[in-house]
């Protein structure tokens, strides 16, 4: 990451997301400081000035758009952390504006939504970036470097495991969208970043537990096909055994990884490789996300983690829920929707 100077950026919506946002932000004062931040309750609001030290705060993004008019204090960068079902408003009104947007995952709740909020910001000449932060919170950066060193061979199929009891609380709970938008979103991202192909049929099935009080789904199993690469990957809310790890087979090796570490095993034995940015370093990969884009407004290029990228992944929850929903496979060219 080239690092060329500080950028000032303005932080919409102050949930409980946007801590490790603050946090991930603050540390790295050489490249970026957080001069604004805006959200429609006075405590959060509150909350952000006292705890993490914004100097100014707003009701709205309209009027934290008013902002550098009023004070001449510039801004080039918004993060967006509202929640995805009024995500779409926010972006539009800000790329109108000219900022540049990292917004939270899942990008939108919908295909269709995703790909409105991209050409948004292509029409607008401003980029776009996604927060896929598990791209380093989670041992899938490391298992990508090593694959795409050849380290395992050609990669023949992908087993994911997330098992947790999970309760979540607020505007989550009341999304007809749960399990697989909340976590699945993740997965889908680390599993492109494993294969090199593009997705082509997805065929999954999902139930809700009466144990977990929400409205969505809590369970999930998802078979995705990458060309002539099978993955294999089941999300649960409500297991009382709780596991979480990928399962990468190659011709000439395995990984075996998760959150803190990832095993390689060949015919030569076993290694290991410590993950820096999981755990108590999720706010790390929190900034790295957002470096990814303030390197491409540096440097005149599209970040890794763009918003055209993650139609990608977007298209794979989309096709989740779309097989659940009618039990039937959904097939993808290019990774994309027919």
């Amino acid at each position: 990451m080239t690092g060329a100077g500080v950028h000032h950026i303005a932080v919409v919506g102050c949930g409980n997301v946007s801590a490790m946002h603050f946090n991930g932000y603050n540390a790295h004062p050489e490249r970026v400081k957080v001069v604004a931040a805006c959200d429609p309750l006075p405590e959060r609001r509150a909350w952000a000035e006292q705890e993490h030290g914004v100097p100014r705060t707003f009701a709205s993004v309209e009027d934290l758009l008013a902002y550098p008019a009023k004070s001449g204090q510039h801004w080039d960068t918004a993060v967006v952390c509202t929640p995805s079902a009024v995500r779409e408003p926010a972006v539009a009104e800000l790329a109108a504006a000219g900022k540049h947007v990292l917004t939270e995952k899942p990008l939108a709740d919908t295909y269709t939504e995703a790909t409105r909020i991209v050409q948004r910001g292509q029409d607008a000449g401003v980029l776009l970036a996604v927060n896929q932060n598990f791209r380093d919170h989670y041992a899938f950066g490391i298992a990508a470097q090593l694959i795409a060193d050849g380290e395992i061979g050609p990669v023949r199929s992908v087993s994911q495991l997330d098992l947790m009891f999970r309760q979540d609380q607020g505007w989550r709970i009341k999304q007809p969208r749960h399990a697989l938008s909340v976590m699945g979103v993740h997965w889908f991202d680390g599993f492109r970043q494993l294969i090199p192909a593009d997705a082509t049929r997805v065929l999954a099935r999902t139930f809700s537990s009466p144990a977990i009080d929400c409205v969505g789904e809590t369970d999930g199993s998802v078979h995705i096909d990458f060309g002539a690469v099978p993955v294999s990957y089941l999300q649960s809310f409500s297991s009382r055994v709780p596991l979480t790890h990928t399962i990468v087979i190659g011709d000439e090796g395995t990984l075996r990884f998760g959150y803190d570490s990832l095993t390689r095993i060949n015919d030569a034995g076993a290694d290991r490789w410590e993950n820096p940015y999981a755990g108590a370093g999720k706010p790390q990969s929190t900034f790295r996300s957002l470096n990814r884009l303030l390197d491409a407004i540096d440097t005149g290029g599209q970040p890794s983690n763009s918003g055209r990228d993650n139609l990608k992944t977007i298209a794979l929850l989309e096709a989740a829920y779309t097989s659940a929903g009618t039990g039937q496979p959904v097939e993808l060219t290019g990774g994309l929707p027919q």
